[in-house]
């Protein structure tokens, strides 16, 4: 049993663990509280009747315009949580229109998330208060991504404290019942975008790997089909982006009030994305310029995200 103190100047307590009372509850606390999820917005959400329909709790997407796949369970969860997510991986892999469906009547789909609805990449994730550990090992049998995500809820007086633990980042493996996973790396961005436009692209993502590392920032940056980002544990800092096939912007996770008050002599604010919270920038010349104006933007959404003075 996991125990949960809270240490003061002046005292410890010891918090009580607040379990949630059914299933359709922790799936109503998780979507009203959609940020302890990381970087990932969810389009729907299905209400229990009494049966399945056939597909997950939830469905969403990330900003690598994986689509989400989101099981959830109010209990200790063992091996026999894998052949249901996989049918749920595989109805999302083989129905891309019923998917499209649900990304086009929803309010709240991110604007510069661009989808290829003629080959959608799957992303699925398993969310419960605890795992057999045997669960995680044989994730790499079902073919797709996967992120096991327990989360724990505790309290003291009227505050919450929620635990939220990755067991292991995204595992990608090579299926074996579904279509190749695609590595993306500079040759593809090269083949789909140019090499001209590829090396600005490059320059950029290297010269803010440079400055994180300056400062002593543990955010490596992971190559994605769309964009390439920084992350602290399972949230993005900073990232670059493919806007079209001719030009990117980088994202920066910085207050709305912060992004607008922007004004540089080689980057420009151009707008904010309110779902996933972050600044687009872009620069003037349209071409690749050095971040020196941006460091402070930088800087802040490091400090945002991962709590660090």
């Amino acid at each position: 049993m996991r125990n949960l103190y809270w240490k003061s100047n002046n005292f410890t307590k010891n918090l009580a663990p607040k379990t949630f009372n059914t299933e359709s509850d922790f799936e109503r606390y998780v979507f009203t509280n959609q940020e302890i999820l990381g970087d990932i917005i969810i389009l729907y959400r299905q209400i229990h009747t009494g049966s399945k329909q056939g597909i997950p709790d939830m469905l969403g997407v990330d900003q690598d315009a994986n689509i989400c796949i989101i099981e959830m369970k109010n209990i200790h969860v063992d091996e026999k949580i894998l052949p249901q997510v996989l049918g749920y991986a595989m109805w999302a892999e083989t129905n891309p229109d019923s998917v499209k469906a649900i990304w086009l009547e929803s309010k709240d789909k991110p604007d510069d998330i661009q989808i290829d609805w003629d080959s959608i990449q799957v992303r699925v994730i398993v969310i419960a208060p605890s795992f057999q550990p045997n669960v995680l090992k044989m994730t790499s049998k079902i073919g797709y991504p996967v992120d096991l995500i327990q989360i724990q809820r505790f309290c003291f007086e009227n505050d919450e404290f929620i635990i939220v633990e990755t067991l292991e980042d995204t595992i990608t493996r090579k299926p074996t019942v579904t279509t190749t996973m695609q590595e993306w790396n500079w040759e593809y961005y090269a083949e789909n975008h140019g090499k001209a436009l590829t090396n600005q692209f490059k320059n950029l993502v290297e010269i803010l790997d440079r400055f994180a590392k300056d400062n002593g920032w543990n955010i490596p940056y992971n190559i994605n089909k769309f964009s390439t980002g920084f992350k602290f544990g399972n949230k993005l800092v900073f990232f670059v982006q493919w806007l079209s096939t001719s030009s990117w912007f980088l994202g920066i996770k910085v207050p709305k009030e912060v992004a607008e008050k922007f004004s540089g002599e080689k980057w420009e604010y151009q707008r904010y994305d309110k779902n996933f919270a972050y600044g687009l920038f872009k620069t003037k010349s349209g071409k690749f310029e050095d971040i020196h104006e941006l460091e402070d933007l930088l800087v802040m959404a490091y400090k945002r995200i991962s709590g660090f003075d």
